[in-house]
Order: structure tokens, then C-alpha cells, then sequence
């Protein structure tokens, strides 16, 4: 396709090819149009983009975005839901009770079942996905991965025991830990020097 070529008041010039143009004036700047979408590149090394659509600037100055010319605004990205695998391998576990944050955590469980201070143990030396945050959870965010447990995936849910239950970081004034099975989800203070599995957060 021959592009069309035109100067307009000797002050710019237009070049036509298919739906678009790009408009060159004698300033310097430039101008891309296609559709109601439109992006002013600048001598100063800024980029303004009216469009609904994303650009990426490689420039030093300042990027400026401006909704588009129909009214309708950018597609935002999709919140996750409990279950989905992140970029870094981790599973999104949900909204924590206690931060109102973002909770992530492993696909699988620890290795093998251990006591309340050795999961303490566990998960503080964990260095899993690139990250080195790993925590046991509080017994309102254990409560959290079992109420997605289906989604999450990986739990021991045929209520034995010790690997059916799953130890949460709160401890009682008694010498024991929350605990919680994941096949019916009772729950209750157990010894710290039972067994119990673990699925770390962070």
C-alpha cells in the first residue's frame, strides 16, 4: 500500500496509510492517529497517549494517560481468585483475616508432619519461590485455606491422624497450638508435641 503525502498550510505533513496518519510538524513534534486512538510523541522527550489501549514509553520525561475519546475506560486487570498460581509459582490463598492483605502459599505441604516448634521452625527458615517470608499461619488464616482448600489444592483431607490436621501459629496459655482438620474443619488446642502437617503462608 503507497502511503498518501500531503503538506497542510506548510506547517505539517501528513502521512495517510490505511485507517491511520502520522502527522509531522514543523515544531517537531509528532502525532499518531488510528481511530479515536491518538499518541503525541514531543521533542522534549515526553509521550501523551489518548487511547484505551496500553503503550509503552522508553523516554526519560513524562508519560501522561488520558481516557479515551469514547468514554469507555481500560480493561482492569483481573483480581485472583483462591487457587490461582502466581508468576512466582506460589498459590493465591485468599485475603488474610488478620492484614486484610493478600495471602499467598506453597502447592504442597511441608514434607512431613512435625511438632508445634518445629513447624514455628520450619517455616521461618523456609526459602521457597524466591521468597524467604514464610510464616505458619494465625488460626483465622489456617481457617482461610480450609474454607479454600478445594481451590488451593494439595491438603490432607482424609482426617487422620496427624496429617489430617494442620498446625496454625496461635498458641493457648496451656502449652498448646491451634490445630485444625481439613476434611470437616473441627478445630481445637492441641499438645505442641503432637504431630500435625503444615502449610506455610506468607
Amino acid at each position: 500500500m503507497t502511503p498518501d503525502l500531503r503538506l497542510e498550510n506548510g506547517q505539517e505533513t501528513v502521512i495517510r496509510l490505511g485507517g491511520g496518519t502520522v502527522e509531522l510538524h514543523s515544531d517537531g513534534n509528532i502525532t499518531l492517529r488510528l481511530g479515536h486512538a491518538r499518541v503525541d510523541v514531543r521533542t522534549d522527550g515526553t509521550i501523551e497517549a489518548h487511547t484505551s489501549g496500553d503503550v509503552e514509553a522508553y523516554t526519560d520525561g513524562a508519560v501522561h494517560v488520558h481516557p479515551a475519546a469514547n468514554g469507555s475506560t481500560p480493561a482492569q486487570a483481573a483480581e485472583p481468585k483462591p487457587g490461582d498460581k502466581m508468576p512466582d509459582g506460589t498459590i493465591f490463598a485468599g485475603i488474610s483475616p488478620d492484614t486484610n492483605k493478600p495471602m499467598y502459599t506453597t502447592p504442597a505441604d511441608a514434607p512431613l508432619t512435625m511438632r508445634w516448634k518445629e513447624a514455628m521452625k520450619y517455616a521461618a527458615n523456609l526459602e521457597a519461590y524466591g521468597h524467604q517470608d514464610w510464616r505458619v499461619p494465625s488460626k483465622a488464616e489456617l481457617n482461610t485455606l480450609f474454607n479454600n482448600r478445594a481451590a488451593i489444592g494439595g491438603f490432607n483431607a482424609t482426617g487422620s491422624d496427624p496429617a489430617g490436621w494442620y498446625w496454625s501459629s496461635t498458641e493457648g496459655n496451656n502449652g498448646c497450638g491451634w490445630a485444625q482438620r481439613f476434611n470437616d474443619g473441627n478445630h481445637g488446642w492441641d499438645d505442641k508435641n503432637f504431630d500435625s502437617s503444615l502449610r506455610c503462608v506468607r
